[in-house]
């Protein structure tokens, strides 16, 4: 079923307008509707995911050719005035004019369609049955999130995104206006995968992550802070991993027998370089102190060669 999935989605990656996508969608749901095999069901479940992701890119992408043009525009016009030819300020501003008049049409319209798009990965991300123990939440984020990335790497491989663009004489501008445009394309795109994380997947998610410092010393910074706003901090070795639950224990090295329960939803960051309580390292770091003629101790050392 991998390859036949591979195909799947390389046809959805090939759809370039967003009603395009809707088809490829309408299609792939009347196959998962008809399917029987649990396996069948998933991979095309993985499709239908991907597809609204990618419809919302493709409407993201449609929207930024306009903002591009009236860029593009407005610098000419820039350079128009400065060239001091009435007969290229002219043609200029008649360009500039209509790139004003399409960019404006264009975000109401677009602005519409973009709310569609995201809706319709909300909706559907609100229906869908998690399965037991979350598997099928947690399959359908994995879906978003690899649509998100192929969406990444195919606007990483485009050197240039909008076809309406020229060569640019700084470089500097030509890149940040290439990754301004980048990030307008990928926002909504970040906010539909987002609509598939919920409690399931982001148990999920920090429980793969602690199971890979099982056994390790954490020190753990949480959430939850004193009256008065300092941050409380849990350490100890990972003992164990609740991911039913959403907890993990953590064992003292200090304390014989103690153990701290803290909930994922309670981690503010993990440190995992340290090995112990305390500080990682001594708060003065040692100098260098002299105890015989060419030889040089650390000073945290020094009373130790003079009592010998």
């Amino acid at each position: 079923m991998a390859t036949e999935l591979d195909a799947l989605l390389s046809s959805i990656r090939g759809c370039k307008t967003y009603d395009a996508v809707k088809n490829r969608l309408a299609t792939i749901t009347e196959k998962k509707d008809a399917a029987t095999d649990p396996d069948v069901v998933r991979a095309l479940r993985d499709a239908q995911v991907y597809a609204l992701v990618w419809g919302v890119f493709t409407v993201a992408l449609e929207r930024g050719a306009p903002i591009v043009a009236y860029d593009k525009a407005l610098k000419a016009l820039e350079a128009a005035k400065a060239s001091a030819d009435d007969k290229i300020l002219e043609a200029a501003y008649i360009t500039y004019e209509a790139a004003c008049t399409a960019h404006r049409e264009a975000q109401v319209a677009d602005n519409n369609l973009i709310n569609d798009a995201i809706k319709s990965v909300t909706d559907d991300a609100a229906k869908a049955a998690p399965g037991k123990n979350g598997i099928d939440a947690i399959a359908d984020a994995a879906a978003a999130e690899m649509a998100s990335a192929d969406i990444d790497h195919h606007l990483a491989s485009q050197n240039v995104i909008y076809a309406c663009e020229g060569p640019s004489a700084d470089p500097y501008a030509e890149y940040y206006d290439r990754e301004r445009q980048i990030r307008n394309i990928t926002s909504p795109v970040r906010v539909a995968c987002a609509a598939y994380v919920n409690e399931h997947v982001t148990r999920a998610r920090v429980a793969a992550q602690l199971k890979q410092s099982l056994d390790r010393y954490l020190l753990v910074w949480r959430v939850k802070t004193t009256g008065g706003g300092n941050p409380l901090a849990e350490q100890g070795i990972l003992e164990s991993i609740d991911e039913k639950n959403g907890t993990f224990v953590l064992r003292s090295t200090v304390y014989k027998g103690q153990r701290t329960t803290v909930s994922f939803s309670d981690i503010g960051s993990i440190d995992t370089s340290r090995t112990g309580s305390g500080a990682l390292s001594s708060a003065i770091a040692p100098d260098w102190r002299k105890v015989d003629l060419g030889k040089w101790v650390r000073s945290d050392e020094y009373y130790k060669h003079k009592s010998a």
